[in-house]
């Protein structure tokens, strides 16, 4: 059985930027095994994220955006980014680049390979998949499941359904996205429409909500056919590309680190925000963090300040909110993006000071953020 210095289960997004980032650092001639049912061949999915300056994928960015649009309750216009960008990251384009780079590298090794267990033993991380035994100083792991049934968490979902569609008409502008259009029926829920041009005819228009009920695949289709038709001025349109996910929203206790030779990343590791979905760009930074403190120390172990653990206490709070509908969801949204420019961006990266994110509460509805502080001690606190 041969032995890695690095196992890398799952070979998706958090996966791939792990190994790119051991690459490119001073660790780039250690053993890399990397293991994933899937190629990664196709554009199965699309990220989009704001960013200060240039990140480590900026090369392959699909569209950048430096004003994006909103459509809200009270509010309907451009929202400025200030510092930020607002960056699309096709799936197939971040896939090809990764794996041309460690292509590079004769030490990584990948597999296509399902996994079928991963333990921690005094030698090591220890992987079995396709029945085959693998071992190494650490295992990344990005495949372990959450669990989201417990009771005392909120366990809600982001999933979406998005066309790439070509219309007759130039209907779209190329320097404008919409990030936020709350123009369809909410159902008590929380509901909406991006809308990501490519060209004057071409974008990709995704519906998405925050709930805990998945729809048929033809209610998602229903309702962005209905929005195209309504608010798109398209002709005729043709839907070029597909695609479907479901994000966790869930401030279920995650361990990042379960065992000594085990690191949980991704999803996994509790890198999605809870209260947003938003993954890609926590995952970066989180993995930037490992990578660094395994060249400067040996050990994988990141090391938050424990103060920035009060974010989770606002995302526990932003979900009972959703969860208990105490509040429109599309108002919240409103008042969150409107009456607080810029900050709203640097609040959701965690990167405020209390006292900006007081002024930010200020701007919520008080009683139903007051009564959905109160349940969410109770529920973590009581049970």
């Amino acid at each position: 059985m041969k032995k890695y210095d690095f196992i890398i289960a799952g070979g998706g997004m958090a996966g791939l930027s792990l190994a790119y980032y051991l690459t490119q650092s001073p660790l780039g001639n250690h053993s890399i095994l990397i293991l994933d049912r899937e190629q990664k061949d196709r554009n199965d999915r699309t990220w989009c994220f704001w960013e200060r300056g240039a990140g480590p994928f900026e090369s392959i960015l699909f569209r950048t955006w430096q004003t994006v649009h909103f459509h809200g309750t009270t509010y309907t216009g451009p929202l400025e980014l200030g510092e930020y960008r607002y960056k699309m990251l096709r799936g197939i384009d971040f896939y090809s680049f990764v794996q041309a780079e460690l292509a590079k590298y004769p030490n990584v090794e990948r597999q296509q390979a399902t996994i079928n267990r991963i333990k921690d033993t005094p030698q090591g991380g220890f992987v079995i998949a396709n029945d085959e035994p693998y071992i190494a100083d650490y295992v990344f792991d990005s495949t372990y499941s959450l669990n989201l049934d417990q009771p005392d968490n909120h366990n809600l979902l982001q999933h979406f359904k998005g066309w790439v569609i070509q219309a007759e008409n130039p209907c779209f502008n190329p320097s404008l996205p919409e990030i936020m259009d709350f123009r369809v029926e909410q159902h008590g829920d929380c509901r909406f429409m991006y809308v990501l041009p490519f060209d004057e005819k071409t974008a990709l228009v995704e519906f998405t909500l925050f709930n805990d009920k998945l729809l048929t695949m033809e209610e998602y289709e229903t309702d962005l056919r209905q929005y195209i038709d309504r608010f798109v001025d398209t002709g005729t349109y043709e839907i070029r590309e597909t695609e479907y996910g479901i994000i966790p929203m869930s401030d279920v206790a995650t361990q990042e680190n379960p065992s000594e030779h085990i690191v949980r990343i991704g999803t996994s590791g509790g890198y999605t925000k809870a209260s947003t979905g938003y993954t890609f760009q926590r995952t970066q930074r989180y993995l930037h963090d490992i990578v660094q403190n395994l060249v400067e120390t040996g050990k994988p172990t990141r090391r938050p300040p424990w103060f920035q653990k009060r974010f989770k206490l606002y995302d526990s709070v932003f979900l009972n909110v959703l969860e208990k509908h105490r509040h429109p969801a599309d108002d919240v949204f409103t008042r969150v993006y409107v009456e607080n420019p810029r900050r709203v961006f640097t609040f959701l990266d965690e990167d405020t000071r209390l006292t900006d994110e007081l002024r930010l509460f200020t701007t919520m509805p008080w009683w139903p953020f007051t009564a959905a502080f109160f349940d969410v001690i109770r529920r973590k606190m009581f049970g």
